[in-house]
Formats: C-alpha cells, structure tokens, sequence
C-alpha cells in the first residue's frame, strides 16, 4: 500500500516548501529545479514501459513494443501539430486520469473505483490551473498558437477554483460514507484525506513550478517507480532499486541527450511561455503511450 513511502514523500513536499520559502529562486531556476525532478525520476518511471509489457529478462525482444511506443507517441505528435486545442484536452484527461490511480489508495476492482480517481485526478488538474490561471493562459495560449480566450479563460478559471475544491470536499465526504466499499480497510479513508490535506497545503503555499517538481518529478515518479518495482516482484533494498533504475537506462539516456539539446537552446530564452509549452507538449507526447502500458500494470 505505500503508505510509509507516502508518509516519508509528503515530509519530503514539506521540506521543500520551507526550503522555498527560506531561500526562494527566480522563475527560471525553479524550472530549472522542476526539469531535474524530471530528468531524475520522471523520466526514468516512463523509460520501465516497454519493460512492463515485455518483462525484465534481457534476452526478450523489445523492438515491437518500442516502435509501438513510439508510433502512438507520432500520431499523437501530428494531432498537436493539426489540432493543438483538441491535444491540450486530450493530455489534460489523460493527466488526470494516470494522476488519479497513483494518488488513490483505495480498490480498484471495477469501474466506479477508476471513474472516482479520475475525477480526483481532474480536480488536481482543475485546481492547480485555476490557481495559477494567469500563469496557465500564457502556456495554454504558446501550445494552442494562441486559440485561447483571454477573458474567457479568466472568467472560468476564478469559477473553476472554488468549484474545484468544492468537489475535492463532497468527493471525501462521500467516500467517508462508502468507506467499505471503496477501501479494503475502512481507516485508509483517513490516510487519504490526510494525504489530500498536505498536497493541498503545498499547492498553496509554494510557487506552481515548485510543487510541480514535488508533485510529478517527486511524488508521482517515486510512487509509479515503486508499484513498477512491485510488479517486478523487487524487494525494497538498494540492490533492487539500483537494478530497476539501470534497467531504465538506456531509454532514459535517449531521453536526457533530448533534454539537453532542449536546455542547450531555451536556458539563455526569455520566452519562458515557449519555454514550458515544449515541456508541456514533450510530457504529453510521452504521457499517452506511457497511460496504456501504466493502467496494465496498475490492475
């Protein structure tokens, strides 16, 4: 179940935010610090994938599943290039979706346990937007080539905050009265609110590219790494999770050189718009193909 491994996470998320806010840094370098949470750990979660399908033993053939990886990635990269708008959706329900089953700790025997965490998971998405909604139009506006609304994006992004939390609060309250249904021990209801309470705390009290580093290079990678690292039948020992880790290797090395040519054009652009709209569109290209094999293992 994790639950020391959240417990030790979320300590984690409270350092930073009091290391933030002790030593506070420049937009550019909190995204500096939100692309090495990714290059550390997100990367290297999605690199497992075709490990997933294909097993760990070095003598199966991996081709296949790699060239499917990366034709979905393709024709998921050509919808961004006709119809960026319909892409943005589609990332955004994808996102919230594969945000969903790791942050959710109750059964996931059937239908209704997946349709609640996904509406978790776009409550998170829902709210981290309409928190930071200036923020979010000058990405939103660089990925769609500026198809967005301003005022209209506005106007729905100071509604969609209240209602957000709103239905983070009637979700728990529900879930509270159907904890036998949705939780195999009825006191992981109260780990889960707690758990609720501190991410919504950090999302408050640091700056959106800080709890972002925390909540998806951190939180969300070391959590997917670690239900990989189950599925695999690991122990929890260093030996095992240095193992899983050069497994991830080679993929992930493609990863980084791609990443570092990246870095090497943008760190010196004032375009921090353009700048995030490549990394938004770079996760959402990886983040389809990486849903269909994750969702596997997560049943």
């Amino acid at each position: 179940m994790q639950l020391i491994l959240r417990l030790f996470l979320l300590l984690a998320g409270i350092v930073l935010c009091l290391l933030e806010h002790s030593f506070p840094l420049q937009e550019k370098g909190q995204l500096i610090l939100m692309i090495i949470t990714f290059v550390l750990l997100g990367i290297p979660h999605g690199a497992l994938d075709v490990y997933i399908e294909g097993g760990l033993d070095q003598q199966n053939d991996h081709r296949k599943i790699f060239l499917r990886y990366l034709l979905t990635a393709a024709l998921y990269i050509a919808l961004w290039y006709w119809q960026p708008g319909i892409a943005l959706l589609v990332f955004i329900f994808v996102t919230a979706f594969h945000f969903g089953e790791i942050d959710w700790i109750g059964n996931t025997n059937d239908q209704a346990k997946k349709v609640v965490y996904f509406f978790l998971g776009l409550c998170w998405i829902v709210l981290l937007l309409s928190l930071h909604v200036e923020t979010a139009l000058t990405v939103f506006e660089s990925i769609t080539r500026n198809q967005v609304n301003e005022e209209r994006f506005l106007r729905w992004g100071k509604l969609l905050y209240p209602l957000s939390l709103i239905s983070m609060l009637l979700l728990y309250g529900y879930l509270f009265y159907q904890k036998e249904k949705y939780f195999s021990w009825t006191q992981y209801w109260y780990i889960a609110a707690l758990q609720q309470v501190i991410l919504l705390l950090l999302a408050h009290t640091t700056s959106l590219w800080i709890f972002f580093a925390f909540y998806f290079g951190i939180w969300h990678s070391v959590l997917s790494l670690d239900k990989i690292r189950a599925h695999f039948k690991l122990n929890q020992s260093i030996q095992d999770w240095l193992f899983l880790l050069k497994k991830a290797m080679p993929f992930s090395a493609m990863a980084w050189i791609g990443i570092l040519f990246f870095l090497f054009l943008t760190v010196k652009s004032n375009d921090l718009a353009g700048m995030l709209s490549l990394v938004f569109i770079g996760l959402a290209v990886l983040t389809i193909p990486h849903l269909h094999v994750f969702t596997k293992l997560n049943k």
